[in-house]
């Protein structure tokens, strides 16, 4: 039997969704939709499709359509890979939705109250607001493609129906701006724990990636693929490639406008002893040539040691936005530094406090480093005496 929906739209109007499903042995074997803007035109044309499919059967035996929502997340990842890397967000999602019960159910027999019960589940479970809306949202990306790609006639409704309750119980969310700012003793606090891990030869340069991090602007991937042959010196500008963008970051290619500020660190990176050694060991032209994951795994490490909560990398990008602007620097100025294409996407990151502007911030100092050189060498020096044993006298 065909079953008809209307759904008001934004602008007041009225779509008709016709749905026809065929049974065998009580368990649907065939299931496909259409809409249309009179409601008779839907009536006419799930009649028409149950007599076609009643007098040719064999049309009606789909196997494509009879995916598992698993299977199509498998497929969907495979297709795109071969095209474009999908972004690491993105991937760890569907991944993780490849792994939840809901992977398991039939992509033409999901229905709303299905889906709202796979939201509260997960809610239940500890689960975000913001990171349950991702759920929907990817599956409504999957549907999307299935139609489109493969042809599969899956219903859009009930991904729509189940939105738009979830949204009014607030089961769902999109996530909250955050406006972590950097207080002065955690800055303090942060530069003498990664200043400690200096003569560490084995270890990331957290110093430098920290204050790099602030006053350009950059996400850690980035940071981590920034190349010295992409560095120009004599015009200040260093092109930063394959830029976070929804339309597709391979191939996004940006310069960027290289500070004040931010010189000293580039130039101390450069000279630094230990990453002129590495980058000649593993043949490798990255100003820091280290995986993007390490350098998350020191920072969350060691912010767990140093007892500061709730400050992510990304904060970092924060902050050197917001100092741009409190600098008094146009909108126009920060753009050439932290790359957003719109002021609606830059203002995310300008979270500027008044009270910042009246205290006297922490800045990167390359003395901090010669004298922590000095330090260390002493230190070492002073062990390596300690630990040799004096010779026995002898008459």
């Amino acid at each position: 039997m065909a079953t008809i929906v209307s759904r008001k739209q934004k602008d007041g109007t009225l779509r008709h969704t016709a749905t026809v499903r065929l049974k065998r042995n009580g368990k649907v074997f065939h299931c496909e939709s259409r809409t249309f803007h009179k409601k008779a035109a839907a009536k006419a044309w799930a009649l028409e499709r149950e007599q076609s499919l009643r007098e040719n059967p064999e049309h009606a035996v789909r196997p494509s359509s009879a995916l598992p929502i698993g299977k199509m997340i498998d497929l969907y990842i495979e297709e795109k890979q071969t095209v474009e890397p999908l972004g690491r967000s993105k991937l760890q999602h569907l991944l993780l939705l490849r792994k939840l019960p809901i992977a398991e159910c039939m992509a033409f027999e999901l229905d709303a109250p299905r889906l709202i019960s796979h939201i509260r589940s997960r809610r239940v479970s500890g689960t975000g607001p913001s990171t349950v809306l991702n759920d929907l949202i990817w599956l409504r990306v999957i549907y999307r493609y299935a139609r489109a790609a493969w042809g599969i006639p899956l219903s859009m409704e009930a991904i729509g129906d189940a939105t738009e309750l979830c949204r009014a119980e607030r089961l769902v969310a999109r996530s909250r701006k955050r406006k972590r700012r950097l207080k002065r003793e955690e800055i303090e606090r942060i530069c003498e724990r990664f200043l400690s891990l200096g003569h560490r030869k084995s270890s990331p340069p957290m110093y430098l990636i920290f204050w790099f991090a602030i006053y350009s602007c950059r996400r850690q991937s980035e940071i981590m693929s920034m190349r010295l042959s992409d560095y120009d010196q004599d015009r200040g500008l260093w092109l930063v490639r394959n830029i976070k963008n929804p339309g597709g970051s391979q191939g996004n290619h940006q310069w960027m406008h290289i500070t004040h500020a931010l010189l000293p660190v580039i130039n101390a990176a450069i000279e630094d002893a230990d990453l002129v050694t590495r980058r000649k060991t593993m043949q490798d032209d990255r100003l820091f040539p280290f995986d993007p994951k390490t350098i998350g795994s020191y920072w969350t490490r060691h912010m767990q040691i140093l007892g500061i909560e709730n400050l992510h990398f990304h904060d970092l990008r924060h902050e050197g936005c917001s100092r741009l602007a409190e600098d008094g620097l146009s909108i126009p100025d920060i753009q050439r530094v932290s790359l957003h294409e719109s002021w609606s996407s830059l203002q995310i990151y300008v979270n500027r406090d008044v009270r910042s502007q009246s205290l006297i911030r922490p800045e990167f100092e390359p003395a901090d480093l010669s004298a922590h050189a000095k330090k260390c060498t002493l230190e070492d020096a002073v062990r390596e005496h300690h630990t040799i044993r004096p010779k026995p006298n002898t008459v």
